[in-house]
């Protein structure tokens, strides 16, 4: 470590800079759709995968141990629901490696990171479509605008006054500092 590192340290915290992601990713969470646990399902999607469901979990994307489950297709992208959720297709054992690289990526240029040999990665990227296809549904987000606009409108109002109560917060916590010197 060098000495510079503590700059991060040294800076006023910021609730918005350093809590907007996490306000978006609730949001998102509770519009998305979710499975039930079923373990005969879960059974069949994971040997779509070429798991062994009796067995430890291997990681989908190198191979190791599988210590997590990545969210093949992230919830929130540019500050929006994507519309998939927790759902068995777009859950995926993986090691907790893999899941921090691949972080919001999209799935198909990270295996592409992962997998040199074209024909591995082609058989890979097909394995996972399938059960993404078979194992997901993604919410259609203009269908919900369209049939539901006034709830649509005050959902996104409610983040709203979330974000701008966190800018106030940030203000009033910067004179709080500023005075108290």
């Amino acid at each position: 470590m060098k000495k510079e590192s503590i700059k991060t340290h040294l800076k006023p915290y910021s609730i918005f800079q350093k809590r907007k992601t996490t306000i978006n990713r609730a949001f998102a969470s509770a519009l998305a759709p979710n499975d039930n646990y079923d373990s005969q399902m879960l059974n069949i999607a994971l040997r779509l995968l070429g798991q062994n469901p009796d067995d430890a979990l291997i990681c989908v994307y190198c191979g190791g141990h599988a210590q997590t489950w990545d969210h093949l297709i992230g919830l929130v992208k540019d500050s929006q629901f994507r519309g998939y959720g927790h759902q068995i297709g777009n859950l995926l054992p993986c090691c907790r490696d893999c899941n921090s690289k691949k972080g919001s990526k999209d799935w198909q240029e990270f295996i592409e990171t992962k997998v040199e040999d074209e024909q591995e990665q082609k058989a890979l990227k097909a394995q996972i479509q399938a059960y993404l296809d078979g194992y997901a549904k993604p919410v259609d987000i203009d269908k919900i605008k369209t049939a539901m606009p006034e709830e649509w409108a005050r959902y996104a109002n409610i983040k709203k006054q979330i974000f701008d109560l966190m800018r106030e917060a940030d203000e009033i916590a910067d004179k709080i500092r500023r005075d108290v010197d």
